[in-house]
C-alpha cells in the first residue's frame, strides 16, 4: 500500500467508488481508496439496482438521469461488465 496519496477515498460504497471513479476520469491518478470490508458490502448492498428515473426536485431528476447513463456505459465495457438492467417504469404507493 502507498504510504503518500494525494487523495484517500474513505469507505468503498457506492459514494466512495463513485468519487474514486470520477477522480480518475478527470485524470487523478494519486488516489486510494480504504475500505474496511468488501466493495459494497454496508448498505449500498442492501439498495442496489434501486436507480429511478423520478425524484423530488429537477436537481435529484438530473443525477439519477447520470447514473442511468453512466451504469449503461459501464455494463458494456468488454473488459469489466456489469450485469445492470433498467426498467422503463416505477410505482410509488402511499397511504393516509
Amino acid at each position: 500500500m502507498k504510504s503518500r496519496t494525494k487523495v484517500v477515498v474513505i469507505g468503498g460504497g457506492i459514494a466512495g467508488c463513485s468519487t474514486l471513479y470520477h477522480l480518475t476520469q478527470e485524470g487523478w491518478s494519486d488516489v486510494v481508496l480504504v475500505e474496511r470490508n468488501e466493495l459494497t458490502s454496508g448498505t449500498t448492498w442492501h439498495s442496489a439496482a434501486q436507480v429511478t428515473n423520478f425524484g423530488m426536485n429537477q436537481t435529484m431528476v438530473g443525477l439519477k438521469t447520470h447514473s442511468i447513463n453512466l451504469y449503461k456505459e459501464l455494463a458494456e465495457d468488454p473488459d469489466y461488465p456489469i450485469n445492470y438492467h433498467h426498467g422503463d417504469g416505477g410505482i410509488r404507493l402511499a397511504n393516509t
